[in-house]
C-alpha cells in the first residue's frame, strides 16, 4: 500500500507508469512529474478506469474515499464513469440555465423585433436591479422571496437617487420583466414555476395622472410659442406634427421617411412581424394611416430639407442622428422649456379628442385616428383605411383649429 512518503519519492521516467495502492486504486506518474490518481475496475466484463484527481491536491485519504464511493456504485450495479459523465452534463446544463443566460436568450429570441430603445430599457433594468440578485442563479431556483426583495430594493433605489417617481412603477416593471423571462424558461422546459405570481399585489401602483385637454391659455401659449421656438427646427416640427396628427409621442419619434407618401399625402405606419424585422411603430402594433392636412404636408416637406437624408423623420439632434430618432424625453422637455410645465405630449391627444367630440365629429372617426384598439382584432387588422376621406377632412379642420390657437 502507498504512503505519502513513498508517493513523494516517486520520480518521473521516460514513460508514464503506475504504482498500485489497494482495491484498484493506483497513482500514475507522468513524464512531467505530475501524479494522478486512477481507479481501475471492471463493469459488465469490460476493464475501465476512473480519474480521481491530482496529488497532492487530492490527498491519499481523499483518493481512497473516492475509490470507496466508486466501489459502492459498482455494488449497486452502476458504472462510476457513466455516473461521472452524467453529473458533468447536468452541471453543464445547470450552468447554462442561469437566470442571466436565459434572460439574454429571451431577449434574442423573443424580443428581436422590438425597438432598440425598448431593448435598452429592458437591459438596463436587468443590469441595475435584477442580475445582481439572481443573475447567476439557476432559473429554476429563483424564488418569490428574491423577486419581492428585488421589487422592494428597486423602490428604495429610486427614492434614494431622487429621480422621477417614487419607484413603484419601476418595481412593477421589474416584476413584469422577471415574469416574462420565467414564463419563457417554463416554455423551454428549464423551470416549472413563475415566482412572480406569488408577489402580485405586494407593490401598490400609484394613481395614474390621466391626460387632460389643454386650457385655452395653454393652447395659445403653445401655438404662439412655436413661432418663436428657440430649439432646433427638428424638435419644433416634431411638436407641431404631434399637435396636427393626434399621434402618440412614440409614433412621432419612430416615424421614418419610408412611411411618408407625399403623392397620396398619407403617413403609413406599418405593422411589426417576426418576418419583416420591422420595429413596432404604434402602441398596439397595427397598421395606422394618417392623412395629411395641408399644414402637415408643408411641414413635412420643410422637414425633408432638414433630415431627408436620414432614416427617421425627426432624428436625434445632437448625437446619433444618422440612425437614431429624437429621445424619449425630448418632446416633454421641449414643452417645459416653452413654459408649459404642466403639459405633456399625451395631453394633445386628449385635447383633440375633447374638442372634436364637442364639435360633433363622428366618434368612430376620432377613435380610428387616435389608433385606439378595436375589440375585434381580426376586423381591426383589415379596417386601417376605414373612414379615410372623413378622417382626412377632420384632420384638416383640426389643423386649422390648432393654427387658430395663436390668434
Amino acid at each position: 500500500m502507498l504512503t505519502d512518503t513513498k508517493i513523494r519519492s516517486l520520480k518521473p521516467r521516460e514513460k508514464p507508469y503506475r504504482i498500485a495502492d489497494h482495491n484498484g486504486l493506483c497513482i500514475e506518474i507522468r513524464q512531467s512529474g505530475s501524479k494522478l490518481w486512477r481507479y481501475r475496475y471492471r463493469f459488465d466484463g469490460k476493464a475501465s478506469m476512473l480519474s480521481l484527481g491530482e496529488y497532492p491536491a487530492v490527498s491519499l485519504s481523499d483518493a481512497r474515499k473516492a475509490r470507496d464511493e466508486a466501489r459502492a456504485l459498482l455494488s449497486d450495479g452502476k458504472n462510476p464513469a457513466q455516473i461521472r459523465k452524467t453529473e458533468k452534463i447536468e452541471a453543464s446544463i445547470q450552468n447554462a440555465n442561469t437566470f442571466e443566460l436565459v434572460a439574454k436568450e429571451y431577449i434574442t429570441e423573443i424580443l428581436k423585433n422590438r425597438s432598440s430603445g425598448y431593448l435598452n430599457k429592458i437591459t438596463k433594468s436587468l443590469e441595475i436591479d435584477i442580475y445582481p440578485i439572481i443573475g447567476s442563479k439557476n432559473v429554476s431556483e429563483v424564488s418569490a422571496a428574491e423577486v419581492l426583495y428585488i421589487a422592494r430594493s428597486t423602490v428604495s433605489r429610486v427614492r434614494t437617487t431622487g429621480k422621477r417617481g417614487t419607484g413603484e412603477i419601476t418595481a412593477l416593471n421589474n416584476i413584469k420583466i422577471i415574469g416574462a423571462i420565467m414564463r419563457y424558461a417554463i416554455a423551454t422546459l428549464r423551470a416549472e414555476n413563475d415566482p412572480t405570481y406569488a408577489v402580485r399585489g405586494s407593490i401598490i401602483r400609484p394613481d395614474i395622472e390621466h391626460a387632460r385637454p389643454l386650457t385655452k391659455e395653454e393652447q395659445s401659449h403653445f401655438r404662439k410659442g412655436l413661432d418663436g421656438f428657440r430649439g432646433s427646427a427638428t424638435v419644433r416640427n416634431a411638436l407641431l406634427t404631434m399637435a396636427y396628427t393626434m399621434l402618440r409621442s412614440v409614433e412621432i419619434r419612430r416615424m421614418k421617411w419610408s412611411y411618408i407618401d407625399f403623392e397620396s399625402r398619407v403617413i403609413n405606419f406599418p405593422i411589426s412581424t417576426r418576418n419583416n424585422s420591422q420595429e413596432r411603430t404604434t402602441k398596439k402594433n397595427r397598421i395606422h394611416l394618417v392623412p395629411m392636412s395641408e399644414q402637415l404636408y408643408a411641414l413635412l416637406k420643410q422637414q425633408y430639407i432638414e433630415s431627408g437624408n436620414k432614416e427617421y423623420v425627426f432624428p436625434a439632434v445632437y448625437s446619433g442622428g444618422d440612425s437614431n430618432p429624437i429621445g424619449g424625453a425630448t418632446l416633454n422637455a421641449a414643452l417645459k422649456n416653452m413654459g408649459l410645465k404642466a403639459v405633456t405630449a399625451h395631453d394633445f391627444r386628449a385635447t383633440a379628442s375633447t374638442i372634436l367630440n364637442e364639435l360633433d365629429f363622428d366618434e368612430n372617426w376620432i377613435e380610428k385616428q387616435l389608433a385606439h384598439a378595436e375589440q375585434n382584432k381580426v376586423r381591426a387588422s383589415y379596417n386601417h383605411a376605414k373612414y379615410m376621406n372623413q378622417r382626412r377632412d377632420m384632420l384638416q379642420q383640426w389643423a386649422d383649429i390648432v393654427d387658430g390657437w395663436k390668434e
